[in-house]
């Protein structure tokens, strides 16, 4: 995809009459209070086109369809939808998609209009230690809080990779910072006690985890990335899947001969993974000349491979991506890990296996640093980079 997806809608009709475009205040109400984001709408030669914001991160909306009074947003990259109608000068209704464990709906309502611009304390910003609390057991987070001129900006990084760009509002010492992006619904809500932070992370319509927070001390806090997930590297990793038109592909095919090659475990209802396909492309782009080859394996949310398959070729003409993609199967770990038994402790979306010329596993990163991290995701590219460079290099 080189630009936005123009949106169909219908000229006539009582809310196309009323103005769609210009910016709405989004909400989706889930348990724990309002999940704040934007509608960004401008109209154009065949209706209107549109975005999801969460501060200054936006996501395309495919298809934007008016109907008297009524108003559909598409989010097709995730199988998933907004449907309101118009109530006095708001609109009233739904956010539907998939899931990754089902269907769900979340309630959601919108006015014309900007949310208003708060600025955290100087107590809140930086980056924060945190724990969650949940079933008797502890996970460790990072929590980066950022001033910006749009305001209260940061993100969630775990041991797998970080939850993208979160945008919020401050109040004295409590703030409440979310991100919405089609797929993943998360909110975090909290407020200083002392130099300690304490609140609940949100997820979806109802989870609620609570967590604590201390000031960074510099050190190291979460599992590297590489150190998650292992595997046998006694022998070649094995695969063997469908491609989108139905032929097998396996790592003993000629094309992966004597390759380096990195296997791409991902699925198309993750956030994470679109994050990580540009450096996949462009990787490729650089390296396959010289004897790269990536391929996709996909762990998709139906099982039907009618439907997972129809999203699997969006995800690659979005990213332009010309190496194989493969139906592997459905986005439980424990189920995937059962298709991959050379893997130990596999355990995120999207991971990244690399493999030498002999076909056996050099490294496996689980998880993605996307853009949100900022230097983070900086240094994973040049670790990406140098990787396959040095497997290139080995005899």
């Amino acid at each position: 995809m080189t630009g936005p997806l123009l949106a169909m809608a219908s000229v006539l009709g009582i809310l196309a009459g009323a103005g769609l475009e210009g910016p709405w205040r989004g909400v989706l109400d889930v348990a724990g209070g309002p999940l704040r984001f934007t509608i960004q709408i401008q109209p154009s030669d065949q209706g209107y086109d549109g975005r999801l914001c969460n501060g200054s991160s936006c996501n395309l909306l495919s298809a934007i369809v008016v109907r008297d009074d009524s108003v559909r947003f598409e989010i097709a990259d995730y199988a998933a939808t907004i449907s309101a109608v118009l109530r006095g000068d708001s609109l009233v209704g739904a956010y539907r998609n998939v899931g990754n464990r089902g269907p769900r709906t979340i309630p959601f309502r919108a006015s014309p209009g900007t949310w208003p611009v708060t600025h955290p304390p100087t107590d809140l910003t930086g980056q924060w230690e945190a724990t969650y609390q949940y079933d008797g057991r502890t996970s460790p987070r990072i929590f980066e809080f950022r001033d910006t001129p749009g305001g209260l900006e940061g993100t969630i990084i775990s041991n797998t990779g970080d939850y993208g760009l979160f945008w919020g509002v401050t109040e004295a010492d409590s703030f409440a910072m979310a991100h919405f992006d089609g797929s993943f619904v998360y909110m975090l809500t909290g407020m200083l006690d002392g130099d300690t932070l304490r609140g609940v992370f949100h997820a979806g319509l109802r989870t609620q985890t609570a967590w604590t927070a201390v000031r960074s001390r510099g050190g190291p806090y979460l599992t590297p990335p590489t150190e998650l997930t292992t595997a046998d590297t006694t022998a070649p990793f094995a695969f063997a899947f469908p491609d989108l038109d139905g032929r097998i592909v396996s790592n003993t095919d000629e094309r992966f001969r004597d390759k380096v090659v990195l296997v791409d475990v991902f699925g198309t209802w993750c956030p994470t993974c679109h994050d990580a396909a540009p450096l996949l492309r462009q990787l490729y782009d650089a390296y396959h000349d010289r004897g790269l080859e990536i391929v996709g394996l996909a762990y998709e949310v139906t099982g039907d491979p009618s439907i997972d398959g129809a999203l699997v070729r969006r995800y690659r003409e979005k990213f332009g991506l010309e190496f194989p993609l493969l139906l592997a199967g459905i986005n439980d770990t424990e189920l995937a890990a059962e298709t991959l038994p050379q893997l130990n402790g596999f355990t995120a979306f999207p991971t990244s296996i690399f493999l030498g010329r002999d076909g056996k596993v050099r490294q496996v990163h689980a998880g993605f640093y996307g853009p949100a991290t900022g230097p983070q995701h900086t240094r994973l590219v040049a670790d990406f980079h140098a990787t396959i460079e040095r497997l290139l290099a080995e005899p």
